[in-house]
C-alpha cells in the first residue's frame, strides 16, 4: 500500500534529476572557464557598445558584461539557465498528474488511502525538490569553475540569482502541474506553461527597447525573475513575492478543481 507519494515521485524522476543536474554543472563550468577569454579580450567592450540597440538590450551595459557577475548574468541567468530549468520543471509538472492520468496509472494511485489534495501537494513537493537539486548543482558548477579559472565570484549575489531562478522554475513547473491537475490534459498543461515562459521571455527581452510597449513587460514572469539583474543588485522582494503569489493561487485552484472533477480511467 502506497502512503508516501513524495518519495515515489523522487524515485520515478531520479534519472531525470541526475541528468539535468549534470547538465547544469557542465553549464556552470563551461561559462566560468570561458569568462577569462572575454575579460582579457582587447576591444571587446567597444564591440559591444557598437551593437544594435536590440542586442544591447540582451547583453546589457558593455562595461558590466566584462565583469564576472555581468557575464554570468547574461550567459547563465538570462537564457541558458532559465531554459534548462524551465524545461525540467515544465516536463515534471505536466507529467505529475496529467501524465499519470493519460497513462492510466492515476486511478491506481487514487485507490490508496490518500486524499487527492495530499497527492497533488506531494507531487508538487517532489518537483520542488528536483529543482532544488538542479539549483545546488548549478551553484557547484559556477563556484568550482570560478575557482579553477582563478577569478573571484560574488557568492551572495550568485546564491540570490540561483534562488530567483529556482522560483522561476517553480512558477512554471507548478503552473504546468496545476493546469494538468485541473484538466487532466498533459499537452495543454505543458503548452500553457511553455507559452507563459516563452512569451514572458520575449516580452521582457525585446519590449524594453520599444518605449510605448515597455509597460507590457509587467505581465512577464521573466520581468519578476531577473529584470533587476539579481546577481548584480540582489533579489527584489516584491518581484519574488509576486511569483510566489501567482504560484500559490494556481496550486490552490488546482487542488480545488482536482478534488471536484472526474478522473479518466
Amino acid at each position: 500500500m502506497l502512503r508516501n507519494v513524495y518519495l515515489k515521485t523522487l524515485r520515478d524522476s531520479r534519472k531525470s534529476i541526475l541528468f539535468y543536474s549534470i547538465g547544469v554543472v557542465a553549464l556552470g563550468l563551461y561559462v566560468t572557464l570561458f569568462y577569462p577569454t572575454i575579460r582579457d579580450a582587447t576591444g571587446f567592450t567597444d564591440f559591444l557598445e557598437d551593437l544594435p540597440e536590440v542586442f544591447q538590450s540582451i547583453v546589457g551595459d558593455a562595461e558590466t558584461y566584462t565583469t564576472a557577475e555581468g557575464f554570468l548574468n547574461v550567459e547563465v541567468f538570462s537564457f541558458m539557465g532559465p531554459m534548462i530549468v524551465s524545461i525540467f520543471a515544465i516536463i515534471a509538472g505536466m507529467s505529475a498528474i496529467a501524465g499519470e492520468e493519460e497513462s492510466h496509472t492515476l486511478d491506481q494511485l487514487l485507490a490508496n488511502p490518500i486524499s487527492r489534495a495530499s497527492i497533488l501537494l506531494q507531487k508538487a513537493a517532489g518537483l520542488l525538490t528536483g529543482l532544488l537539486a538542479l539549483s545546488v548543482a548549478l551553484g557547484i558548477g559556477l563556484i568550482a569553475g570560478s575557482r579553477i579559472a582563478g577569478f573571484d565570484l560574488a557568492i551572495t549575489g550568485t546564491i540570490q540569482a540561483i534562488a530567483s531562478l529556482y522560483v522561476l522554475g517553480a512558477t512554471l513547473g507548478l503552473l504546468a502541474l496545476s493546469v494538468g491537475a485541473a484538466t487532466g490534459r498533459k499537452g495543454l498543461a505543458g503548452g500553457v506553461a511553455a507559452g507563459v515562459g516563452v512569451v514572458g521571455f520575449l516580452l521582457d527581452t525585446f519590449l524594453s527597447v520599444v518605449e510605448i510597449l515597455e509597460p507590457a513587460r509587467f505581465v512577464s514572469v521573466f520581468y519578476y525573475f531577473n529584470s533587476n539583474d539579481v546577481i548584480l543588485n540582489g533579489i527584489n522582494a516584491a518581484h519574488l513575492l509576486t511569483l510566489v503569489g501567482i504560484t500559490a493561487v494556481a496550486v490552490a485552484v488546482a487542488v480545488w478543481r482536482f478534488e471536484q472533477r472526474d478522473v479518466a480511467v
